[in-house]
């Protein structure tokens, strides 16, 4: 079932839990990727152990959506070269939601291989890691995409938005993903500029991207980071959507909210 967690079996009565790798891309800007993963990560973290990866190197920003931008001291790159250890790169953002922050830049030398390293050696520590890829396709999010065992492409329902998520969407067939492992998240969606033709349907974002769909989230003015301790989570339509795509991620038959 998709999104359900790997295990590594070592000895018949030791088991050892290995975190999805989810990748988060889109084909264009401003359609809510990086909110999503602050959103999805805190979600999952009421009751699993997540670690999300700002991976947009040069122009991070899940530090300061997470209100953790004046506790970065290092970055994951200087953990790849030794430069910190990787408990010290890790900025706490609650018990059991933690996050890398992106680089500046990053080194000439810089490979998958360096990056795979990376990932597996934070595996064992968290039940789900996401990575926060930059919009667009490039030769990083590429290797983003190769590392991991999903791929959550997100888009408005604008026509330029699905057809920036159908072009994702071939880009990474053409580099070996299995489109199995693609799901799509249509964000800002409104139900009544949908009905009246000002935004495009479900069936057809599904259509124009060839997608299986993960979730919906609706137009939320509201909307912030959905915290562990927020007591009004569900008054917020977009609190509740994110929640009911958490219980979807986690392999758990959940009826579309919309």
């Amino acid at each position: 079932m998709f999104f359900m967690l790997k295990y590594l079996y070592l000895y018949e009565s030791e088991v050892f839990c290995l975190a999805k790798i989810i990748t988060v891309l889109s084909g264009k800007g401003g359609v809510g990727k990086s909110t999503f993963c602050a959103n999805i990560g805190k979600a999952l973290s009421i009751n699993k152990k997540v670690l999300l990866i700002d991976g947009d190197v040069a122009f991070r920003s899940l530090d300061i959506l997470l209100s953790v931008g004046s506790q970065v001291v290092f970055d994951w790159s200087d953990v790849i070269f030794d430069r910190c250890t990787k408990e010290k790169a890790l900025l706490v953002v609650s018990a059991k939601l933690h996050l890398l922050a992106a680089p500046f830049s990053l080194s000439e030398n810089f490979c998958e291989e360096d990056f795979k390293r990376l990932i597996e050696s934070f595996s064992e520590m968290y039940d789900y890691i996401f990575i926060d890829s930059p919009a667009g396709f490039n030769n990083i999010s590429e290797i983003y995409a190769k590392v991991s065992d999903e791929i959550v492409v997100i888009a408005t329902p604008d026509d330029i938005s699905l057809r920036a998520a159908y072009i994702i969407g071939e880009k990474l067939i053409n580099n070996g993903i299995d489109d199995n492992k693609m799901r799509l998240v249509l964000n800002k969606a409104d139900f009544r500029q949908m009905k009246n033709g000002r935004q495009r349907n479900l069936d057809d974002a599904v259509d124009k991207t060839y997608l299986r769909l993960l979730g919906v989230i609706p137009t939320d003015k509201t909307l912030t980071t959905v915290g562990e301790s927020d007591s009004n989570l569900l008054s917020s339509r977009a609190k509740a959507a994110f929640l009911q795509i958490a219980e979807r991620i986690l392999g758990k038959d959940v009826k579309l909210y919309f």
